[in-house]
């Protein structure tokens, strides 16, 4: 080493043949790049990730819909018929009063008419009282079944109707006058009168359907029941 060289100290790096810019320069030209890079690659990370998230979003929301979202009375959900949402709709009005009084008033007519066949010894109270409970009792049977099916069970166990319980202390002729005052002309015009109501503006199809097939047998009923008032009536 010369003098003049430990005056000045060692010597500057030399910039590399052909690259046009000192190594400082270099270096942070290279960090800068490599800064870019990550960034990009940040910000496409974070794209799939919202997109992926946002893809799931609609199938989850479709999923929970058909389980957890309530439907109004009257809207078919997706993939229901309409049949089949009438069949599993809930009655209400109309149609809840019909399946509530239908059962009560056949079920006086049953208790009463079983009564009959025990209590009476006139044949053509006995005919009726037989009629009575099987038509009566098929009808009570459709009725429970559509009911349950339509969320509104009809009572089951039959709880006895105070005018039934009156009915229990006649005998001879009085019990035959009571149980046509019962179950005879009276109460089946009463009858058809519901069912005509329900077969003409009830709301539920089914029930409207059961209540316009059941008028032609009240119908009878009414014709049947009034002969035996006459029949009744003219005993001694």
């Amino acid at each position: 080493m010369t003098r003049a060289s430990a005056a000045f100290g060692p010597p500057e790096p030399s910039a590399e043949p052909g690259s046009g810019m000192e190594p400082d320069e270099k270096n942070r030209s290279g960090c800068r790049s490599t800064g870019r890079a990550g960034i990009a690659r940040r910000l496409v990370s974070g794209m799939l990730a919202t997109c992926c998230a946002l893809a799931v979003v609609p199938a989850c929301a479709q999923a929970a819909s058909a389980s957890s979202v309530r439907v109004a009375p009257g809207v078919v959900r997706p993939g229901e018929t309409a049949d089949e949402a009438d069949m599993t709709r809930r009655p209400t009005g109309i149609d809840a009063e019909f399946v509530d009084k239908a059962s009560i008033v056949g079920r006086a007519q049953l208790q009463a008419s079983q009564l009959a066949l025990d209590r009476s010894s006139n044949p053509d109270v006995t005919a009726f009282a037989r009629r009575m409970v099987d038509d009566h009792g098929r009808v009570a049977s459709a009725l429970r079944r559509l009911g349950a099916q339509k969320g509104v069970p009809v009572q089951a166990r039959m709880l006895v109707d105070p005018a039934v319980s009156a009915l229990r202390i006649k005998q001879g002729r009085a019990f035959d006058i009571g149980y046509v005052q019962l179950a005879g002309p009276h109460a089946h015009e009463a009858m058809i009168r519901l069912y005509e109501a329900e077969a003409h503006s009830g709301r539920d199809p089914q029930l409207r359907a059961f209540a316009a097939d059941t008028l032609p047998m009240l119908k009878a009923h009414l014709t049947a029941a009034r002969q035996l008032a006459q029949t009744v009536a003219a005993a001694h």
